[in-house]
C-alpha cells in the first residue's frame, strides 16, 4: 500500500520520456492543474489532436474533467487507458466519478480492478473519499468488502501508520523493526523513515530512505523526501544527486525543479539554480516560492537588491509571513541599510517573537548601528530561545 503514492502524479510513464523534448502542452496543462485552473488544462490538452495523445495526456485531460464536474467525460478518457502504470489510478477514477453519478454496481466494478492492483490506498483512506462515500450504504459495496483485499504485510502497514498518526512512534518502530528482519519491501523502510522524521532524527532517517531506495528505485517521491532529509543534515552533494534522479523519473514534475534550485543555491550554484527557478516560472510566473526562492539565490549570490525586490514583491502581497520580511532583512545588511532591516526584523518579531535567528540577525543589526543595548538585550532573547550562536555574542560585547 502507498500512501505516499499521490494519484496525481504523474512520474509513472514519463521513464519513456528520458532523453527526449519535453511537451509543451504536458507542461502547461500540469501547471494549470496545479492551480486547480481545470478549464483551462481541457483546452490546452483538447488542442492536441485525439489521435496524438499520450496516455498521460489523457491522463491529466481525465483529472481536468473530473474536477470540473464532467464525470462522463471523464470516464471516457481513464477508459481510454488500458495499459500500464497509470491503469490502476485511472481505475479508482472511475470508480470516483461513477459514485458521483450513482452508479454503485459500476463504481464498485472499477474499485474491485483497483483494489486487486499492488499500489493501492488503505482501506480506511477508501472509506473516506468523499465521492466513494457516495455508495458506502450500497448492497455492492457491501458485498465488495466481504472479500479481504489486503494481506497481512498491507495490514500491519496500515496499523503502523494509524500508529504514526497517533504520534505512537515507539510502538510503530517495534512492528516496523521486526517487519523488517523479515520483509526487505521499500513500503516498510519509508513508514521506518517517516517515523524518525516525526522524531527528529534525521540520521537513520536518511538511512531508512535509502534503504527503500535500493529496494525500488524508480520512485521519485523517495528521492524528493530523502533530499530534504539530506538537507537538513548538510548533505547538499547527496541532496542534489537525489533531485537529479527525481527529475529524470518525472521530468514534469514541476514542484521538482524548484527543489533542486534551492539545493543548487544552497552549493553556490547561482546560475544553475536560476535557471531552474526560470524553467518554473515559464510555466507558474506568480507563484510565492519561485519568488521567494529567486529573492534568496540573487541575495546569496551578491545581487541583494535584487532579492529585495523579489521579497518586497512578496510583501506587497502578503504582510503575514515572518520568512518574508526576514529574508528582506537580511538583503537589506547585505547593503548596509540597517535600519530598514531593523524595521523588517522587528515586523516579523511582531508576528512570532519566539524566532532565535531573527532575534540573533536584529541584534547584528542594531549593533552594526552602535546600539550596543539594543543588540545585548535581541541576543540575550535568542540566547534564552536555545540559540547558541547568540551565546557567543553575549560573551563578546554584552559582558564587561
Amino acid at each position: 500500500m502507498k500512501r505516499w503514492i499521490v494519484l496525481f502524479s504523474l512520474w509513472i510513464i514519463t521513464g519513456a520520456l528520458l532523453g527526449q523534448k519535453l511537451n509543451e502542452a504536458c507542461l502547461q496543462a500540469k501547471a494549470s492543474l496545479l492551480l486547480q485552473q481545470y478549464a483551462a488544462a481541457e483546452q490546452i490538452l483538447l488542442s492536441t489532436p485525439e489521435t496524438d495523445r499520450t496516455p498521460m495526456m489523457r491522463f491529466m485531460l481525465g483529472e481536468s474533467c473530473y474536477f470540473s464536474g464532467k464525470y462522463s467525460e471523464a470516464i471516457r478518457q481513464f477508459e481510454s487507458i488500458e495499459s500500464g502504470s497509470l491503469l490502476p489510478a485511472s481505475q479508482l477514477y472511475i470508480a470516483k466519478s461513477y459514485a458521483m453519478t450513482s452508479q454503485p454496481a459500476k463504481a464498485v466494478e472499477y474499485l474491485q480492478k483497483y483494489l486487486e492492483q499492488r499500489d493501492k490506498l488503505s482501506e480506511s483512506e477508501l472509506e473516506l473519499d468523499p465521492a466513494l462515500s457516495k455508495i458506502e450504504h450500497s448492497k455492492e459495496w457491501r458485498t465488495l468488502w466481504e472479500k479481504k483485499w489486503y494481506n497481512a504485510s498491507e495490514q500491519k502497514e496500515a496499523e503502523v501508520a494509524t500508529l504514526l498518526k497517533r504520534k505512537k512512534y515507539t510502538e510503530a518502530l517495534t512492528i516496523i523493526d521486526n517487519a523488517t528482519k523479515k520483509n526487505t519491501a521499500a513500503e516498510w523502510w519509508v513508514l521506518r523513515a517517516h517515523a524518525y522524521i516525526a522524531m527528529e532524527q534525521d540520521a537513520p532517517a536518511l538511512e531508512s530512505f535509502q534503504n527503500a531506495i535500493q529496494a525500488r528505485s524508480n520512485q521519485p517521491d523517495y528521492y524528493a523526501e530523502a533530499a530534504v532529509v539530506a538537507v537538513r543534515l548538510q548533505k547538499y552533494a547527496l541532496a542534489l544527486e537525489y533531485m537529479q534522479q527525481v527529475i529524470r523519473l518525472d521530468p514534469y514534475r514541476l514542484e521538482a525543479y524548484l527543489q533542486r534550485a534551492s539545493i543548487l543555491g544552497l552549493t553556490k550554484q547561482y546560475d544553475d539554480a536560476r535557471a531552474d527557478i526560470n524553467f518554473y516560472f515559464k510555466y507558474l510566473p506568480a507563484d510565492d516560492k519561485a519568488l521567494y526562492q529567486m529573492g534568496l539565490t540573487e541575495t546569496e549570490a551578491g545581487n541583494p537588491l535584487s532579492g529585495i525586490e523579489y521579497f518586497s514583491r512578496l510583501l506587497e502581497k502578503d504582510k503575514s509571513n515572518t520568512d518574508y520580511f526576514t529574508a528582506r532583512a537580511k538583503a537589506y545588511i547585505k547593503t548596509e541599510r540597517y535600519e530598514e532591516a531593523n524595521d523588517d526584523f522587528a515586523q516579523a518579531l511582531d508576528l512570532n517573537p519566539r524566532l532565535p535567528d531573527v532575534w540573533l540577525q536584529k541584534g547584528i543589526a542594531l549593533h552594526q548601528v552602535n546600539d550596543s543595548e539594543g543588540a545585548c538585550y535581541c541576543w540575550q532573547k535568542a540566547f534564552n530561545l536555545s540559540s547558541k550562536e547568540a551565546g557567543g555574542y553575549i560573551f563578546k560585547y554584552c559582558k564587561k
